[in-house]
Parts: C-alpha cells; structure tokens; sequence
C-alpha cells in the first residue's frame, strides 16, 4: 500500500506541473522567436506639428520628461503582465517618413525618392561604436540638424560623414540633415536597435503601381539624432511621435496566465488602465499598443485549447484506473479482515470506533507515503504550479486512507449466516439494479447528447473526454451480468467430460467473488483509455497524411516555370521507389468570362491521371471515358462545382495558351491530385492537341510530372531535377508532411498522453495482479490437495489458468468491445482538425480528420493483459508444485 500510495501521489501531483511546464516552454519559446516589437507593449503619443522652425534649438522634448512617462507606464503594469525595465526604449522620431530629393541617393525606381526617419534615442553613446566622425550634437544653426547613420546605412545610400540629406518642412525651407559620423550597433540585437524600424540597415519598401503596372519600389532608412535636437522632427510634416517600448519579461510569462494577460493588454489598450496611463503621465494622446503581442498570444490559446483534450482524455482515464486500484487495495483488505471487523462489531464496537480504529491502521501509511510521492514530484518537475499539484496528492492520500475503513463498515453490517458471493450464483439486489440502470441511462443519455451536438461545439470537452471511461463503467456493469449465463451453460455439458480439468476450471471460475467488479472496471477502463487514444493519434497522422497527398498530388511533384524536358518522365520512373508517373499540363490564372471566376486548366491523359487519382486516393474514382470525344468541336471536361453551375446553361470558351477553346462540362468532382485550393477544368490531352494541330508544340507541352511510390528517393529526384534543367521545382510527399508535425504545444500535450496511458496501462497490470494474487493462498491449497489425488503438473497449471481466464478473457474482449463502441460512437462529437494543425497550416487541406480504429492499440493491450494472466497462473502452479504438500495446506488453513 505505501509503495502503491507513493507512486500514485507522484503521478497525480507531477500530471499538471509536466503539463504546465510543457505549455510554458511552448509559450516563451513562441515569444523568443518572435521580433522585439512583436514581442513589446509601446506606448506612443502624437504631436502635431506647430510653428516651431525646422532649426530652433528649443528642446521641447527633454529626457527626463520621457522618463517620467515611463516610470508612471511601469506603474500602471500589473500582473500577470511583466516587463523587462533593462530593454525599455523610449525617444523622438517624426510621425511619417518623408522624402530626401536629394540627387545623389540611390532609387530603385527612378521616380520614387528615398524616405527618412530622424530618430532621437537616449543612450546613443552607450549602444553604438563610432567607426568614422563623431556623434550628433544639437542643432548648430537654423534649418540644419546633426545625425549619424549605422554602416549599412551609409554604405547603401552611398553616403559618408560629411554628406548631407535635405528633407522637406512644413514651412517650406529645407531641414539639412548633416552626417557627422558613421556607428555600428555594439550589440545588434538589443532593444536600442531593434525596436524602431530601420535602425540597422535600410529597407527596400513597394507602393501600388498604376493600374495593371508592377510596383515601385524606394528606400526607406532612419538617421539617429540628439535628443536635444529631438524639436526639428516638430517642422517635418505628421510631426513628432514620442514611444516608450517594453519587451516582456519572456521569462515570467506562464501559458496559466494568457487568458489574464490578453485581458490585461485589453485594459491598457483601451480600459481602465489607459484612462490611468493618461491620468499620471500628463499625456492626454499617450495610447499602447500590443497587437503584436497580442497576435502571439491568441494563436497559441487555440492551440493549448486544442491540445489540452488530449491531456484531459489521458488525466481522467488514468485517474479513474488509479482510483479503482486504491479502492480495489483497500477493498481486498477489508475482505481479508472481514470475520475480524465482524467481530469487533459483535462485541460492542460502534461503527464510528470501528472506522477510527482502521483509519489509525492505515494513516500512518498513507499519509507518509503519499506526501513522499507529492514532494517527490514537486522536486523532479521544477516548473509549474505547487496548488494543483498538492491538491492532487491530498486526493490520493484521502481516498487511500479511507478505502479500507469504508468498505469493512459496509462488510460490518452483514451478520449471520454468510450468503455466497459467487459471480454465477449471486443474486445482486433491487437496490443495485437500480442503480446499475440509473448508470447505464445517464451514461447513454450524454454518449446520445454528444452525438447530436456534433462538431459544432468544437474538440473535445470534459464530457467528451470522461466517454471512454463512462461507457468503460456501463459495460462492465453488463458484462458482470451476462458472465454468469455461459458459465451455467457450460457448466453440464463439461461435467460429462472423462477429464476433471475443464470442469474443475469453470466451476472455479463460477466461483470467483462478486467483488471482481473492480479489477473489471480498472482492465475495461485502461483498454477504452488506450485504444481511445491510439484512434485519437491514428486520426491525426491519417490526416495528415491526407493533407500532406493533397497539398502535393502525389508523393513526389516536379514543376517547371515553361515546360518539362523531353524523357524526364523515363529517368524518373528509373529513380528508386518510383512505380509510376503522370505528365501533365497545368495553366494557371484563367478566369471566366463574365463572372470572372478563377480558375486553372488542367490537360491530362485520362488514362494515366486516372491511375494517378486512385493511387493517391484524392476525391472520387477519376471518370477517363468522359472525356473521349469531342468530335464537334466542344471538349469534355470534368470541372469544379462552382464552374459546374457556371458552366450549366452553355458551352464554355477557356482562354488557354494554345488559343480560346470551347468546352463542355460533362462530370463534376470536389478535388483533384493536379489542383489544390482552386477551381478547375480537366481536358484530355489528346483532345486538346486536336483542337490546336496549327500551334507550337511547346504550348501544349506537359509542365507538371507526378511520381508516385510508397519510397520514393527524394535525394535521387532532386539530383535529377538539377541536372535535367533550371526552372524544375520538386516537392516532396514527405517534406510537406513534415511541416505538418505539431507545433511544440502538441508534441507535448502527446507526450503526457503516452506516458499516462503506460501508466493506465501499469494500473491495470496491477489491478490483475492484485486479484491474482488475493486468490492464490487458497488456489495454492486447491493445488496442493489436488496434487496429493494425483493430478499431474501440466493438469494444475491448466486448472490454474482455466480458473481465472473466463474473466480476463471477459475483460479483453469487453475492453476490445468497448473502444470499438467509444470510436464509433463519439466519431461525429470529434474533430481533430485543431488538433493535428497548428494555426500555420492553414494553407492545408485538413478538413475530415476524425477519429480512426487503431488495430495495434486495440488488440495489443489485450492481449498482453491475458498472456500476463496466463503467465502468472502458471508459474504459480509450478512454484506450488515444487514445495511440499503439508506446507502449502497449512498455508491454506491459516489463510
């Protein structure tokens, strides 16, 4: 019991910190791969421009007033909201970039100018390293500022220390921006240099191009001024923008308190707190801004939200299982005890002092044991939080605690001649039976509320979650009551039998006490757990192997920007693991005339595309006699259902490359391996070459080629794909599926999964055992005088494993029983779209991936769990043979 009570407490305290720590891990690993704005809360304010000159030399920016701002914003933060004070960033830089004519500067296009940004940051001296002049000083004169730009700066607009940038002001005149020196960052990635734009290095930006035409592009790059200087921004047009920017503490944010902080960021946006920040600032335009922040945060909530059901499947299955153990223990201890506890009640002992009695037996067990596995678990798994946890093992200490005094006060009251308890003779009560049947409709009554809510509410909850153990409970209630009926059927036909064996083993088996219920429950529990599980991961990796086909078409796919070279397709078919190819034609961009829908045109040989689709599975079996014809002119073709309803009342005319030809719609499929996302129009090849006999070859040419094969070589494709031309793009079944691997959120949420349902599993193990072994003093004795009438070794070891396989059978077959029925009935409740994708899969096709019947983890669990049993029973039996008679029926007799 202590090694049991142990174990259990370090389990269910170290269930939610693994949990906790893993989310973490996810979120701040999200957050530092994210860019420092992304990752900041700003603050900014607008300051119109006034009649303030280009040159004056006013400072209406000082330092400390931005300081100030920025203590009052730091103590307006609360938490679960932390931010790091050591990379705040806080200064001055024009609201609106604004343009350098100046002739000299590089443009891209010819008649876009390069755009500026003057930024003036406090502790320039301290993050940049002066390569050439010297830093900014304040302004010399009117109408003329001192900068510095970082190397790659000056090194791409071709300027030097000395030059100058004259950019326009709202009063007209020029603002001469003149370069007094050239730095680079002392550390390139710290806040100073990467929470403004452009700081760095310039960035080639694009503008809308006139109608139809391509778009232009211009440079833009900020200059670094003095923060005494910081007024000339007032001149530029748009004014000046002050910013406080705050990283967040990467290091103190927990996955618990994202829904907390996406609240907290609300209320500096646009709550309470922004009212506040304006109140103690003294800034009535001061507003913070977290989109950044916030499009981190959302995504990885859903995300957490769609791996949690998994971790919830794995919790209540292996706590149900844990549960049944303990009370099972606790259970086959007060049936040893049960003529002593008797005993005691005869003798005047009150059921208060019978419980007290036994809960001082078994406290200064438990309660040890399980706060040794609580601490043992805060100690092993550093992270996460310590109420959860402790609570946890609390549960587990209390429910170990009072198993045995609870169950020996019910046996308490059972006085007199003692009535059988065996599973074939043993009549359960009325008050059972309703309450079996209350179970049992409550139970059907959810499966059927699940079924007709669907989808629609979302994944998986905690009712969808707790299915597998309630219907694992329901069916052991039947199971319990239809066990008995092939025992009594067999129990006569075996009796005319010349060998003992077999009836001796079923009348055993029709012995077994009705308190076989609980190892029962915890094998169909941890079986329903298990296969639950394994359908839950087989759906993932199915859909996204299907999506993983879809996106690619094949296994393999080459694309060429004109047209494949001649015999590429005899060389692939040459590469190992290749069994087939499909050359294809694919144009893209066709819209119809008038409604203008898009649309790509897909000229195939309907033969081999027919192949194609059946080799990779994608939509219904491909129609390749639909599209034999055309002989007046029109084309057959199988088309999309949108261009279908477009296509219903007329011929169409597709506007391909080979010239305008007129097609009819002939047959309809939703998807197809050559088109992903699109509609299109599928021709034949031939047909199409018919229509255009007077043009060039290459306008009819194939421009895609699909290998498929269970192992294709990626290495030797992308080795042929090189040396066969440029211009051939290859993409790969496997790497498309390789980006569909789960984001770290759900690699961990399936990493707790397996490790709770080994444990399940080891429950179980334990449950059987525990049975096994309540029995064996008395199978022992049977043996022993079994032995001494001369049954031989290998008779007593088929006694022993006849005894006890009817009802591990029982058990294997109701848990293989009850996963079939879970799977299927909870396959419409479930979609696991959220859970095999992450948010960055939505350029997939990852609809239709449900729950899928896995054989492995239906029938391996199973069976091992019987083949244990067997095992078990028959060493049992020639351990009791190998010892002395008398020995083993003393043994029986004291027991």
């Amino acid at each position: 019991m202590a090694a049991l009570v142990l174990v259990t407490a370090f389990m269910a305290a170290a269930l939610p910190r693994t949990v906790d720590a893993y989310e973490d891990a996810a979120l701040r690993d999200t957050l530092r791969q994210a860019s420092l704005p992304d990752r900041s809360v700003s603050a900014t304010a607008e300051v119109p421009y006034t009649a303030v000159a280009a040159g004056d030399v006013t400072d209406p920016f000082p330092a400390r007033d931005l300081a100030a701002a920025e203590t009052a914003f730091l103590k307006v933060v609360r938490p679960p909201l932390t931010l790091d004070p050591a990379q705040a960033v806080l200064g001055v830089r024009n609201a609106e970039p604004v343009p350098a004519s100046d002739p000299g500067l590089p443009r891209p296009t010819s008649s876009l100018d390069p755009r500026a940004t003057l930024v003036a940051q406090p502790g320039l001296g301290t993050y940049a390293r002066v390569v050439s002049g010297r830093l900014p000083g304040g302004t010399t004169r009117a109408g003329e500022v001192e900068a510095v730009l970082s190397a790659r700066t000056a090194q791409v607009l071709g300027l030097r220390t000395g030059s100058a940038v004259h950019l326009p002001t709202t009063s007209g005149s020029p603002l001469t921006v003149r370069v007094t020196g050239i730095v680079t960052p002392r550390s390139p990635g710290s806040a100073f240099w990467s929470a403004e734009p452009d700081l760095r290095s310039p960035t080639l930006l694009t503008v809308p191009g006139p109608s139809g035409a391509d778009p232009a592009y211009y440079w833009h790059f900020s200059a670094l001024i003095s923060q005494e200087a910081s007024g000339v921004v007032l001149g530029l047009a748009g004014g000046a923008r002050l910013y406080w920017h705050h990283p967040v503490d990467v290091g103190t944010v927990t996955a618990h308190d994202v829904p907390a902080l996406r609240d907290r960021l609300a209320s500096l946006s646009s709550g309470p707190d922004s009212t506040r920040l304006r109140s103690l600032t003294g800034i009535p335009g001061i507003s913070v801004t977290q989109n950044g922040l916030a499009s981190l945060l959302g995504p990885f909530e859903r995300e957490r939200e769609a791996a949690s059901p998994m971790v919830l499947v794995a919790t209540l299955g292996v706590g149900a299982v844990a549960g049944v153990v303990l009370l099972m223990a606790g259970g086959l201890a007060a049936a040893r005890r049960r003529s002593e506890v008797q005993w005691l009640r005869v003798r005047g002992g009150s059921r208060a002092a019978l419980v007290m009695r036994l809960l001082g037996e078994t406290a200064p067990i438990v309660l040890p044991s399980a706060a040794a596995g609580t601490a043992l678990a805060l100690l092993v798994v550093p992270a996460g939080r310590y109420g959860t946890s402790i609570a946890a093992g609390a549960v587990v200490a209390v429910v170990a605690a009072l198993a045995l005094p609870v169950r020996a006060l019910v046996l308490s009251g059972r006085f007199g001649l003692q009535e059988r308890e065996d599973l074939a003779e043993a009549r359960p009560s009325r008050r059972r039976t309703v309450a079996e049947l209350t179970v049992a409709v409550v139970v059907t009554a959810a499966v059927a509320a699940l079924r007709r809510r669907g989808t629609a509410d979302g994944g998986v909850d905690a009712l969808t979650a707790s299915a597998p153990v309630l219907v694992a409970v329901v069916a052991a209630l039947v199971l319990l009551r239809l066990y008995p009926l092939p025992l009594r059927l067999l129990a006569r036909p075996t009796a005319r039998l010349r060998g003992s064996v077999l009836h001796l083993g079923l009348a055993r088996a029709g012995r077994t006490s009705s308190a076989a219920m609980l190892p029962l429950v915890a094998l169909l529990v941890a079986l329903a757990v298990t296969s639950f599980g394994g359908s839950v991961l087989a759906g993932v990796e199915t859909g996204r192997d299907r999506a993983a086909v879809r996106q690619v078409g094949a296994d393999a796919r080459i694309d060429s920007l004109t047209t494949l070279p001649a015999g590429l397709a005899e060389h692939v078919r040459k590469v190992a693991g290749v069994r087939a190819t499909t050359s294809v034609r694919i144009e893209t961009g066709l819209s119809t005339i008038p409604a203008g829908t898009s649309y790509d045109l897909v000229v195939v040989d309907p033969e081999k595309y027919a192949a194609l689709v059946s080799a990779t599975g994608i939509g219904e079996p491909f129609p390749a006699r639909a599209l034999v014809g055309g002989g007046d002119g029109v084309l057959p073709a199988i088309v999309s259902p949108r261009l279908a309803q477009q296509f219903r009342k007329s011929d169409a005319i597709v506007q391909a490359y080979s010239g305008p030809t007129p097609v009819r719609a002939v047959a309809v499929q939703d998807v197809t391996p050559a088109v992903t996302g699109r509609d299109f129009v599928i021709v034949s090849a031939a047909a199409m070459t018919r229509a255009h006999a007077d043009k060039p070859a290459y306008l009819l040419a194939p421009t895609t080629l699909f290998a498929t094969g269970p192992t294709v070589d990626g290495r030797g494709l992308n080795a042929l794909a090189r040396q066969s031309g440029k211009g051939l793009t290859l993409t790969l079944r496997a790497q498309e599926r390789t980006g569909f691997t789960g984001s770290a959120l759900q690699t961990g949420a399936r990493r707790v999964y397996l490790a709770a349902v080994a444990g399940a599993i080891g429950y179980s193990v334990l449950a059987l055992l525990l049975s096994l072994l309540h029995n064996a003093p008395q199978r022992k004795a049977l043996l022993a005088r079994l032995r001494t009438m001369g049954m031989t070794s290998r008779q007593r070891q088929w006694l022993a494993v006849l005894e006890t396989l009817p009802q591990v059978l029982l058990g294997a077959l109701g848990g293989i029983l009850v996963s079939l029925a879970t799977v299927s009935l909870l396959r419409p409740a479930v979609d696991l779209t959220a859970l095999a994708f992450s948010s960055r899969a939505s350029g997939a096709d990852i609809s239709g991936t449900v729950l899928r019947t896995d054989p492995a983890s239906l029938l391996l669990p199973a069976a091992g769990l019987v083949v244990l049993a067997g095992v078990v029973l028959a060493v049992q039996a020639w351990l009791t043979g190998r010892r002395g008679e008398g020995t083993e029926l003393r043994m029986g007799e004291r027991s």
